[in-house]
């Protein structure tokens, strides 16, 4: 099996040494890898740790070629640009590669990883066209969408925190009730998610969406796994944690 491991980079400085160690994990796994970066000009140490990794890791470092915007709902604009940029480039390069891996290689990302979790469920892809994992100590609560939860939490006439903390006490439900150890969501991320590099190939993020009439903002990832939900594609989440449990937004489980 082959399987491409890609990732932005922006102010990633002091994550990725360790980040690293867990990517070299996941390469236990495959035949072949291939780490490909998408470096926006950061003003910290990313890129000279990076060129210090390549001595040990076969990487592609791709430098984002978009204008940043700098207002608004702007960081999710950027991201979906340089991820955007990534698949591009690998559809171009590397179409023969199986799987994909789309990651952020930051403090979530520096966690213990269950390489067994991951290895569980490269033997069940006929069950999953993506997949991503769940963790109790944090969830990317603005890129899920499940239910009846499949709008911007962040814009709706109601506290964007109480929203997100609605959000995972449902999720959290779900999981307990599911007999089943995969859920169906419409979007989910999470740091990261693995998919079928064939199943993806004209699908791309958009940073912005109609919410209540309006265009708003949102985060890349809905639209991107909502387009492949309309494909019917199969968007799966893990009940099982592939980090260790993590502490990092301890406010939206009060």
């Amino acid at each position: 099996m082959k399987c491409l491991i890609l990732s932005t980079i922006y102010k990633n400085e002091g994550y990725l040494h360790k980040a690293f160690d867990n990517i070299k994990k996941i390469q236990s796994l495959f035949d072949n890898t291939k780490i490909v970066l998408c470096y926006d000009n950061s003003g910290d140490k990313s890129l000279k740790e990076l060129c210090e990794l390549k001595k040990d890791f076969d990487i592609e470092i791709l430098f984002n070629d978009k204008d940043r915007f700098v207002d608004g709902g702007g960081r999710a604009y950027n991201i979906a640009q340089a991820r955007n940029q990534l698949i591009n480039h690998i559809y171009c390069k590397y179409d023969d590669y199986d799987y994909f891996i789309m990651c952020d290689l930051d403090d979530v990302f520096c966690y213990n990883i269950h390489i067994d979790i991951l290895n569980k469920y490269l033997n069940r892809t006929n069950e999953w066209d993506s997949l991503t994992f769940y963790n109790q100590g944090y969830y990317d609560t603005w890129a899920l969408s499940i239910d009846d939860y499949n709008d911007s939490s962040w814009h709706t006439e109601k506290d964007g925190w109480v929203e997100n903390r609605n959000r995972l006490k449902y999720l959290k439900n779900v999981i307990e009730d599911s007999d089943n150890d995969l859920i169906d969501i419409y979007s989910g991320f999470n740091g990261f998610c693995i998919h079928k590099t064939n199943k993806f190939r004209n699908i791309r993020y958009q940073p912005t969406t109609i919410q209540n009439n309006c265009i708003i903002f949102d985060c890349e990832h809905r639209s991107y796994y909502n387009e492949a939900v309309a494909y019917f594609l199969k968007v799966k989440m893990s009940k099982d944690c592939l980090f260790d449990k993590m502490n990092v937004c301890p406010e939206l489980y009060e």
